[in-house]
């Protein structure tokens, strides 16, 4: 695909951008061979994964949140497992797992009443004798409720919002007040403009260190007054309750915003029953499997090596696999990836 982008920081300025053969005419590029340009259009630079049955820490990471994304509970147990096997030789990774799985709650799905379940289990979690089958039991949770990708669950528009979001700050680029931000952000609200309201909300982040303490509890105050429930739980009950551990998250603070503009969702309320007996079995499966690399569609080349970028958490690639969803009704790594099809550059100034 070659297209022609508009310059993000000089209005009037025209590049060709070529997504196949990962191009720009940028200055940026002839420097770096590399560029926000393309970064805008889903084109990263790439990193060559070595996948062998012994991955480093980040790669198994990155295969769970990929396995909790597709809903793949088999694969999510298997790398949930394998991350565990860190907790006492990497310092800190004990930690990361537990508040992966806290993030992946809201970056991959709706359901407020998981998010709640599993931030009061948090600090339980983080307990050094834990007992494994209740850290496998809140994958097992997260991933009995739908994602954003399949429509029923009001996904489709939370995504396409973030999206388009994003996009908006490309043409931004200019710092804001805080203060200003959370006004801009209110008065959206108030509007129910979703678009907006997320915009204002990126751009209060950008703000500085301790932003996504002062965008909280300013939701909190926004949904108190509005008898906002789904926005004050998220707020009060799940992000407010953990903030120092969230504090560079935005997936709490997008949804609440999101719907505080009038986002709905059908899994707000949903969580299901997980039994001692089906996290067992589960736990016993992974220990009767052999050791496997981590497959190929885990591995982004953002958020570790690796070169699929299809199903990485970015709001452009994620809104790639809701299309995907409308092709196949499912998604799946194994149905034909048509990039072209699946990518929209919606938000984007462009020509081709």
């Amino acid at each position: 695909m070659k297209l022609r982008l508009e310059s993000f920081t000089t209005q009037g300025a025209w590049y060709d951008v070529d997504k196949g053969a990962a191009t720009c005419t940028c200055p940026a590029f002839d420097a770096n061979l590399h560029c926000k340009h393309l970064e805008a259009v889903g084109v990263y630079k790439q990193h060559k994964a070595t996948l062998s049955a012994r991955p480093n820490y980040s790669q198994a990471l990155s295969a769970l949140v990929k396995s909790i994304r597709l809903r793949d509970i088999e694969e999510g147990a298997y790398w949930l497992t394998y991350c565990w096997g860190f907790k006492d030789k990497l310092s800190g990774s004990q930690f990361r797992t537990v508040r992966r799985l806290l993030i992946g709650s809201a970056e991959d799905g709706h359901s407020i009443a998981v998010m709640e379940k599993l931030a009061e289990n948090f600090p339980a979690l983080l307990n050094k004798q834990v007992e494994f089958e209740r850290v496998m039991a809140e994958l097992v949770r997260i991933c009995k409720v739908p994602n954003w990708w399949n429509p029923a669950t009001g996904g489709h528009d939370y995504i396409h919002c973030g999206m388009l979001a994003m996009r908006k700050t490309f043409y931004a680029p200019q710092s804001c007040s805080i203060g200003h931000c959370l006004n801009s952000m209110e008065q959206a609200i108030n509007d129910q403009s979703k678009v907006a309201a997320m915009f204002w909300m990126m751009k209060a982040d950008e703000s500085g260190k301790g932003a996504g303490l002062h965008i909280a509890q300013h939701l909190l105050a926004i949904a108190t007054r509005h008898h906002h429930a789904p926005a004050q739980r998220l707020m009060q009950n799940v992000y407010l309750r953990h903030a120092k551990s969230l504090s560079d998250d935005g997936n709490f603070i997008g949804q609440a915003v999101w719907l505080l503009a009038g986002g709905t969702s059908t899994v707000i309320d949903q969580i299901e029953p997980v039994t001692r007996g089906e996290v067992r079995r589960l736990i016993e499966r992974v220990n009767d499997t052999q050791s496997y690399p981590p497959p190929e569609w885990c591995c982004d080349g953002v958020h570790c090596a690796g070169n699929d970028i299809r199903y990485a958490g970015m709001w452009d690639r994620m809104y790639a696999a809701c299309n995907q969803f409308n092709r196949y009704q499912q998604v799946l790594p194994s149905d034909e990836w048509l990039e072209d099809q699946f990518y929209s550059l919606e938000g984007l100034r462009t020509c081709t």
